[in-house]
């Protein structure tokens, strides 16, 4: 009797602190919410009265002036602006978004370029520099780029300013989980532990993620079409691949590795070995280098005159830039090369249409530099291997051009800004 009677008072004060510590947790979980909300809406208004954020909200105007003053004093993102005009009552007080001297770093890791940027906290370019890779010289040689061109553009910013972090996009195999670049063919690297590298000689935070599925997370944070919910991004350049995003979620898959659409397969009988060691996939058969490589094979062939003539005559100089630009100007050789690409790049597309059916399919990389030239090409064949329904679908360049990674890289920071988990 006396043994139950002890085990149920101990087990009463069990009860009793786990729910205590439970409802510290709620408490806790609530005020960070209800600070995001404030913080977004905010920012979204660009100047607002604290009474007007108890009205959107539905928050008392105690925790609306607490968690305001957190914001202000404690996480530095919003500032006071004054007071407004009254009504008749106590007059509203201004808060707004505290854009100014607040930025963030981009980094587009390519094979080709490295490109950087100093943003503010909307996204507004205070600063680019852009340097090649010279993927040749090896991992070593690429780090210390990438650390120069950060400590650069540090040091474009003003001395009372602050830079939140460095968003990095880099082609690869990006494990979400691990961090570690398990495979990346475009550099051949395989299980690089990018943090560590940098973190050698990098002070401040950073982040990096796969760069097409970053091109995908700026179209989804920074396009202005505002309705558009699932779309595709398909990074046609060196090598290829697509990041994806499906009501509104950027699809990640199960450890990061969702959007390695350069090696679907297009062609069984395909002789063309990929980087990948398999054979027919789309990104051997489609890419840049691929490209290149065929612009390099044919330039004997009679009729590569044009194309001899612009690489005056010199394997070693011809790119995927200048077989476009021998094509545009009616080299027959140079369109073939780009005809027979194409055809492969809309089997691509096909696939992922009748897949997911998206909205939009936005191409971006080098080779959707070529404009006119190459969509005008799409166009005319797409259809071919599109079910009716997805008949409608739109293929456009991507908003963001060759800064398309560069955005996305802020936007993955921005993301963690504004959810304070900085």
């Amino acid at each position: 009797m006396d043994f139950k009677y002890y085990l149920n008072i101990f087990v009463r004060k069990i009860l009793i602190a786990m729910s205590k510590a439970y409802k510290k947790m709620d408490v806790g979980l609530m005020n960070l919410t209800n600070k995001r909300v404030i913080l977004k809406l905010i920012k979204q208004k660009a100047e607002i009265s604290r009474s007007a954020i108890a009205k959107e909200t539905g928050l008392t105007p105690p925790s609306i002036t607490r968690i305001v003053d957190e914001l202000i004093q404690k996480d530095n993102l919003v500032e006071y602006v004054g007071v407004g005009n009254s009504s008749g009552g106590r007059p509203p007080v201004i808060v707004k978004f505290k854009n100014e001297n607040n930025y963030i770093i981009g980094i587009d890791l390519g094979a080709t370029y490295i490109r950087g940027c100093l943003v503010d906290l909307n996204a507004k370019f205070i600063s680019e520099i852009q340097i090649q890779t010279e993927i040749e010289k090896g991992f070593n040689h690429i780090i210390e780029k990438v650390i120069q061109l950060i400590n650069k553009l540090s040091t474009r910013k003003e001395d009372a300013a602050k830079i939140w972090e460095v968003g990095i996009g880099v082609a690869g195999l990006v494990n979400s989980k691990t961090g570690i670049i398990e495979s990346s063919p475009d550099f051949g690297w395989t299980n690089i532990n990018l943090r560590e590298e940098l973190s050698k000689s990098i002070d401040l935070p950073f982040f990096y993620d796969n760069s097409t599925r970053l091109m995908a997370l700026g179209e989804l944070n920074f396009n202005n079409k505002k309705d558009l919910s699932s779309f595709a991004v398909i990074n046609v350049g060196y090598g290829i691949a697509a990041g994806l995003v499906i009501n509104n979620r950027l699809v990640r898959g199960h450890a990061g590795f969702a959007g390695e659409f350069g090696h679907i397969s297009v062609d069984t009988c395909s002789k063309v070995k990929c980087k990948c060691g398999m054979y027919g996939c789309l990104e051997a058969l489609a890419s840049g280098h691929r490209i290149a490589s065929v612009g390099k094979m044919e330039l004997e062939h009679k009729d590569a005159k044009l194309l001899k003539k612009l690489c005056e005559n010199n394997q070693n100089i011809v790119t995927a830039e200048i077989v476009a630009k021998a094509a545009k100007e009616g080299d027959p050789v140079s369109i073939r090369i780009y005809d027979e690409v194409t055809e492969y790049l809309c089997k691509g597309i096909g696939v992922i249409a009748n897949l997911l059916n998206p909205e939009v399919v936005y191409i971006g990389g080098g080779i959707s530099l070529n404009g006119d030239f190459l969509f005008d090409l799409i166009n005319s064949k797409i259809s071919n291997f599109l079910i009716a329904p997805n008949s409608n679908l739109k293929i456009l360049p991507s908003t963001f051009a060759e800064q398309a990674t560069s955005i996305g890289a802020v936007s993955l920071v921005l993301e963690k800004v504004m959810n304070l988990e900085l």
